[in-house]
């Protein structure tokens, strides 16, 4: 894991703590890190890499076009 992987997971975490906190908190703080939490969000979907890595088994190979369909049988007929 990288260290820009490192410090956006932490972004993340951070940014989910305070807007879950029980407690309340100033308005600007948690303004700030509901912008945290989009920016995060924006930089995570255009991240080339994590594209690359979701199309990847466990083992590194690539997946096959079936491998992760389910057949679904119809009991009632």
């Amino acid at each position: 894991m990288n260290i820009l992987r490192k410090i956006r997971q932490g972004l993340r975490d951070a940014a989910q703590v305070i807007i879950m906190a029980p407690i309340k908190l100033p308005s600007k703080v948690l303004a700030v890190a509901r912008y945290v939490a989009l920016a995060i969000g924006i930089l995570e979907a255009l991240d080339p890499e994590k594209e690359e890595r979701d199309s990847r088994n466990n083992d590194g190979r690539p997946q096959s076009e079936g491998s992760n369909r389910e057949e679904v049988l119809d009991e009632t007929q």
